[in-house]
């Protein structure tokens, strides 16, 4: 059971990841997803540059952004399905990793209560709970 709820969470962020890069590459083409509402600020955000680099703007800086945040959240996830799928022992006899887990997991949550939207929040929490839940079975 505990293997399966590693693999429940995992795959929940895995998922959140793949679904959040898939939209911020079509914002590329077509900004529809994580746009500003109010196109006059997109087009603003595409003519300001960053202080940082004066050849970035920050439209290119903010799907660059969200694009990484994608990565991340594939990454975290693809690894603890892997982990689950393939060496759940290691899960299982490891603190570090269980730690981890639960508070990259957390972390996520808390950030999502705090900048994003019920989803994010929602799927964190759930995912959350199901390393725990794979932490506590997995000790007995």
């Amino acid at each position: 059971m505990a293997r399966y709820l590693l693999l429940t969470g995992a795959g929940i962020f895995l998922l959140f990841g793949c679904a959040h890069g898939i939209l911020a590459l079509r914002d590329l083409w077509l900004p529809r997803t994580f746009t500003p509402t109010d196109d006059s600020v997109r087009h603003a955000m595409q003519d300001s540059r960053v202080a940082i680099n004066p050849h970035t703007n920050v439209w290119d800086a903010w799907l660059g952004f969200n694009l990484s945040h994608a990565l991340g959240l594939a990454m975290f996830g693809g690894s603890l399905v892997v982990i689950a799928w393939r060496y759940f022992r290691l899960f299982a006899e490891s603190p570090w990793i269980q730690f981890a887990a639960l508070l990259v997991a957390a972390a996520y949550f808390i950030l999502s209560i705090r900048f994003w939207f019920r989803a994010p929040a929602v799927g964190s929490a759930v995912g959350f709970l199901c390393f725990l839940g794979a932490v506590i079975l997995s000790a007995a």
